[in-house]
């Protein structure tokens, strides 16, 4: 079956030679007029009467040039050939007539003419051709190259879906379309949880042929007019548009985490890959592509906090509590310099005689616009943004002073605690600023103990048995808070510069509640501990039942409201005097 593309060039071709036969027809026949007025002795009488025989010869030579010409122009090689021929051949007839009549030479120099002529367009029109098919050439080379840069400026080169130009794109079109029919969008942040550990173990080629494989799965849960694309690294977003209920954006959400049941397979080994997804609907958490995006990450994060392998939707709560967030995050940069932390001083006694032998330095932040701010909502930001190091030191350099104005109005000395996070431990330098502190301030080592989580003392990161080693040598006393919490380990224990173990009010608040499992983790930690040569303190002690079986059980030192609230530096000053 014929191509229309056979079919054209077919009739194209049998056009042409048509043409060719039909202008050498004429040519002849011209050709032939010119024999028959220039043999004649009397011209032809009716042409006679019209025209002049040597105007008539000259009219037809005009034609014959105008019919080589249009063969050159309309016949391509063909014509030029056939003008040629023809030419060469009205020059030797016009030779030979040259010998019988010198009338015949103007012909011939017309001839030589028109092949001069018909070879200068022949050339003209090759040079053209070639400029035409340069031009030609360049202009398929910059509509590759357009389409190319059109594919790298909006599409992922690895898993070949859009990026995050096109997809924002997409969604403010979509979210146009949406408020004139009123209909709602989903958009669907996926986050994929611990792909790393595919990167470490497979390599990043086969973390790559995953992504593609991923790619591939999750665009067989959409529809042709959704939009599936890559944001980055192992970050996906989904739009999914014309809904009528939210439902529907729920529908494709479960089948996003149902495809990620099957495992995938990298040189012959299983992987299984969770992910965290985020959501958020137009208009009800935006009405904006950046707000929309924005909010499914939120929710995407939440996702993640919350254990990852879920998903989550925003919600007015969400975007209140990440806002606020990122709101104490920027005045926790101004906290130091606006005089907003400061520390509460817990004292702690000894069991036997109820006499203070040290306090726990306990940091607070007082905020101009949110007033007090828990530590447990403020310290995770400072390790999050780094600024627990220079607050960190801030703490360390207060206490050293307070420590030595107690020292000066009544000439005792007194250990002061000192809680240390992971982040701090981390830092190759903590060491040596503690040091110059302590110089700096002429305060005595053993006055300051470092209190470390159980969590962090028995981490398997070998810098922080490094770190503590290091800490002991400058002569401070190191304290485990929270034990018995975390993952205990009795090889640590014996092998970490542990001076204090402070059993966690976890299990103080067992004894009043008459909980025996409590009372004897209590009696177990306090005899192992004895054993080890380390002194414990219970932490939380608030009622009197809970001091008296703590002295019965030969605990050290208490520390609780049964005794001393957590006080300001005056108030401390005050009750030593």
């Amino acid at each position: 079956m014929k191509t229309k593309k056979n079919f054209t060039f077919e009739y194209s071709f049998k056009l042409n030679y048509l043409r060719i036969i039909v202008y050498v027809i004429f040519y002849f026949f011209t050709s032939f007029l010119l024999k028959k007025l220039a043999t004649e002795d009397e011209p032809i009488p009716v042409i006679h009467m019209l025209i002049e025989s040597s105007v008539l010869r000259g009219i037809i030579t005009q034609l014959q040039m105008l019919v080589s010409l249009l063969l050159v122009l309309k016949a391509n090689r063909q014509g030029y050939v056939a003008a040629l021929v023809m030419n060469i051949y009205s020059i030797l007839v016009s030779s030979i007539f040259l010998i019988q009549s010198p009338a015949s030479l103007p012909g011939i120099i017309a001839y030589i003419e028109i092949i001069i002529i018909i070879s200068t367009v022949r050339d003209y029109k090759k040079e053209t051709a070639a400029y035409i098919n340069e031009i030609e050439k360049n202009r398929n080379s910059l509509e590759q190259s357009e389409k190319r840069l059109h594919y790298m400026a909006f599409y992922d080169p690895l898993t070949e879906l859009p990026n995050r130009a096109l997809f924002m794109n997409r969604l403010e079109q979509s979210i146009y379309l949406a408020k004139r029919n009123s209909t709602l969008i989903g958009v669907i942040f996926i986050d994929l949880d611990a792909f790393k550990s595919v990167n470490d173990t497979m390599g990043h080629a086969e973390g790559d042929n995953l992504l593609k494989e991923l790619a591939r799965r999750l665009s067989a849960c959409l529809r042709k007019e959704d939009t599936f694309s890559r944001f980055g690294g192992d970050e996906f977003l989904l739009q999914v548009v014309n809904l009528h209920k939210i439902q529907e954006v729920n529908t494709v959400v479960q089948k996003i985490m149902k495809s990620f049941d099957k495992p995938f397979i990298i040189q012959n080994v299983e992987f299984f890959v969770s992910a965290s997804v985020g959501v958020s609907v137009f208009p009800v958490d935006g009405e904006d592509a950046q707000v929309l995006v924005k909010n499914a990450d939120i929710a995407m994060y939440s996702a993640k906090n919350s254990g990852k392998n879920r998903f989550v939707y925003c919600s007015t709560e969400l975007k209140n509590d990440v806002i606020k967030q990122m709101k104490l995050t920027n005045k926790l940069y101004r906290a130091l310099d606006c005089n907003e932390l400061f520390l509460y001083f817990q004292p702690q006694v000894k069991t036997a005689t109820c006499e203070i032998v040290g306090f726990e330095a306990l940091l607070r932040w007082n905020n101009s616009e949110y007033g007090l701010i828990s530590p447990t909502v403020f310290i995770p930001l400072a390790e999050k943004t780094g600024l627990i190091k220079p607050i960190g030191l801030w703490v360390i350099k207060t206490v050293c002073e307070e420590c030595k104005k107690c020292r000066n109005n009544n000439g005792k000395n007194y250990r002061i605690s000192i809680n240390m996070s992971l982040e701090q431990l981390k830092d190759i330098n903590i060491v040596n600023e503690i040091s110059t502190i302590l110089k700096d301030t002429t305060t005595n080592t053993r006055n300051i103990q470092i209190e470390i989580t159980e969590s962090i003392a028995f981490n398997e990161e070998p810098f922080v048995l490094k770190r503590l080693l290091e800490l002991k040598n400058l002569g401070v006393s190191i304290a485990i808070d929270d034990f018995g919490t975390g993952f205990s380990s009795l090889s640590r224990l014996k092998l970490f510069p542990i001076d204090l173990l402070k059993i966690d009010m976890e299990f103080v608040r067992g004894i009043s509640t008459g909980s025996s499992k409590d009372k004897a983790i209590i009696k177990g930690t306090i005899q192992l501990a004895k054993n080890l040569g380390i002194e414990v303190l219970a932490e939380g002690v608030e009622t009197h039942e809970q001091f008296m079986f703590l002295k019965e059980a030969e605990c050290d030192e208490i520390q609780g409201n049964y005794f001393h609230k957590p006080l300001l530096a005056d108030e401390v000053r005050l009750l030593l005097d």
